[in-house]
C-alpha cells in the first residue's frame, strides 16, 4: 500500500508540473522583410508545443494585409484585416513549426493571432 501511494503521489506531481506547459499553447515569432515601395513581407513562424495546430486566425486592425502565402497543405483566406489558415492533413504537431507569410503595407502593425485544433480554440492568443 505504501508503494502505491508513493507512485500515485509521483504521478500527481508530474501532472501538476506538466499542466502549465500543456496550457501554454503554440508559440509564434514574427520577422519582417521591407522593400522600398512600401510593401513588406511578414513571416510568421508557429511552433506547436503540446497540442496539434490545425488552424490559425490572424487579425490586423489596420486592415493593411494585401496578400497571403499559405504553406503546402494549408489553405488561407483573407479580407484585408482578418486571415484564416486551415489544414486537414498537414497540422503542426508538437515539436514542429511552420511558416506563414503576409504581404502588408503596415510592417509595424500589431497582429493578433489565435490557434485552433480540429474543433476549438487552443492556447492563449498572442499579439505581435
Amino acid at each position: 500500500m505504501k508503494r502505491s501511494l508513493g507512485t500515485l503521489a509521483l504521478i500527481v506531481v508530474a501532472v501538476l508540473v506538466a499542466l502549465p506547459v500543456l496550457a501554454a499553447g503554440p508559440t509564434v515569432t514574427k520577422s519582417v522583410t521591407s522593400s522600398e515601395d512600401g510593401v513588406s513581407v511578414v513571416v510568421i513562424r508557429v511552433s506547436a508545443s503540446g497540442e496539434t495546430v490545425y488552424g490559425i486566425n490572424i487579425t490586423d486592425a489596420s486592415g493593411s494585409i494585401k496578400d497571403i502565402i499559405a504553406p503546402k497543405g494549408w489553405i488561407g483566406i483573407s479580407s484585408g484585416s482578418d486571415v484564416m489558415f486551415r489544414t486537414g492533413e498537414k497540422p503542426i504537431r508538437a515539436g514542429n513549426s511552420l511558416v506563414f507569410r503576409l504581404v502588408t503595407t503596415n510592417e509595424q502593425g500589431g497582429l493578433s493571432i489565435t490557434f485552433r485544433d480540429e474543433n476549438s480554440a487552443i492556447g492563449s492568443g498572442k499579439t505581435l
